[in-house]
C-alpha cells in the first residue's frame, strides 16, 4: 500500500531534480531517501525516477505518480483539515425535532444563542408531533428532539427530563364554565372536544386522564397544530387543551384558560439516540439545552 511519506518523497526530488535537495528539504539522509524510493519502485514494480546529465527526472509512470500524489495530499490535508474543525466544534451540522407550537415560541432564541457560541453550526429544524419526532430520531433522520412523552422512550432513544409545564383547559368567553375556578374531568365528558391530531401526545394524556376518571368526552375536532384548536375554541365550537405560555402567546380575544382539576402537567424531554456515534456539536447541544432550555 502506497504510504503518504513515499508521495511526499517523490515529489520533493520531482521539485528539486536532485535527491539531495531533496533529501535535505524532508529532513532526511540522502542515502534514507534513495532506499525509500527504490523500495517504492519495487512495490509497483516499475521504474519512477530516471538520471540524464547527473540530473533526476519522473518517468512517464512517475510524472503520473507524481500528479496524482500531489492531489491525494492536497485532499488529504483538507481533510484533516476538517476534521480537525470538527473535533474542535468549529463546524458541523444539527438536525434537531421540535414540537410544532416550539418552534415560535422556544426555539429560535435557544438557537441563536447556541450559535453565537458555535458560529459555524448548520441547523436543521423539523417541526411535528411527538410520536413523530421520536421515530425519526430513533430511525437517525433527527439527531435530537424536543417532545412530551407519555410513558418510557423506545430502548434505543435515550431522553432527559427538561421541566414540567401545566396543561389548562382553553374556553370560549361565552362558554357556561368560563368563571370556574377550575375544570374537572368529569365536567370535561359532557363537552365537545377539541384535541391536537394523533401524532401529538398531549391529547393522548388528556384522554387517557378522563377515561381513568370513567368519564368520556366528545371530540368534536382534531388539529395538527395548536392555533387551529384556539382559533375553533375562540369560533365557539368546544373545549381544548394547552399550556398557559401557548394560550398567550396566541392572543385570541374569545379564549379564557382554566386549570384542570386536579391540575395536570406535561413533561418536556429532550431525546437523542442511545450510544450516537462520536459527535462532539451533539454532545455540546445536549448539554446546552438541558441548561438552557427554560419550561414555563
Amino acid at each position: 500500500m502506497i504510504k503518504n511519506i513515499q508521495m511526499e518523497y517523490l515529489l520533493a526530488i520531482a521539485k528539486h531534480k536532485n535527491i539531495t535537495k531533496a533529501a535535505e528539504e524532508l529532513h532526511i539522509s540522502q542515502p534514507s531517501l534513495s532506499n525509500q524510493i527504490i523500495g517504492l519502485e519495487k512495490e509497483l514494480g516499475i521504474a519512477l525516477l530516471e538520471r540524464k546529465k547527473k540530473r533526476i527526472f519522473l518517468t512517464e509512470a512517475g510524472q503520473a505518480f507524481a500528479n496524482h500524489a500531489q492531489k491525494i495530499l492536497i485532499d488529504t490535508g483538507l481533510l484533516e483539515n476538517l476534521m480537525t474543525d470538527y473535533a474542535n466544534l468549529n463546524t458541523g451540522s444539527l438536525r434537531i425535532g421540535a414540537l410544532s407550537i416550539m418552534g415560535p415560541l422556544k426555539i429560535p432564541n435557544l438557537i441563536s444563542k447556541f450559535r453565537d457560541d458555535f458560529p459555524k453550526a448548520k441547523i436543521t429544524i423539523l417541526e411535528d408531533g411527538s410520536n413523530n419526532l421520536h421515530k425519526a430520531v430513533k430511525d437517525n433522520v433527527l439527531d435530537v428532539a424536543f417532545v412530551i412523552l407519555n410513558g418510557r422512550p423506545d430502548q434505543e432513544v435515550a431522553a432527559i427530563n427538561l421541566g414540567q409545564s401545566g396543561i389548562y383547559a382553553v374556553l370560549n368567553k361565552k362558554h357556561k364554565l368560563c368563571h370556574a375556578k377550575s375544570i374537572t374531568f368529569k365536567q370535561l365528558g359532557e363537552e365537545n372536544l377539541i384535541v391536537s391530531g394523533d401524532s401529538f401526545v398531549l391529547q393522548k394524556i388528556i384522554l387517557e386522564a378522563m377515561a381513568n376518571k370513567n368519564t368520556l368526552g366528545n371530540v368534536v375536532c382534531k388539529c395538527n397544530q395548536i392555533e387551529s384548536c384556539l382559533a375553533l375554541v375562540n369560533s365557539g365550537m368546544g373545549i381544548s387543551f394547552c399550556s398557559k405560555e401557548v394560550a398567550e402567546y396566541f392572543p385570541f380575544p374569545n379564549v379564557v384558560i382554566k386549570p384542570l382539576q386536579p391540575f395536570f402537567n406535561r413533561h418536556i424531554y429532550l431525546i437523542y439516540r442511545k450510544n450516537p456515534t462520536y459527535y462532539p456539536l451533539l454532545q455540546e447541544f445536549i448539554k446546552y439545552a438541558q441548561t438552557n432550555f427554560m419550561v414555563k
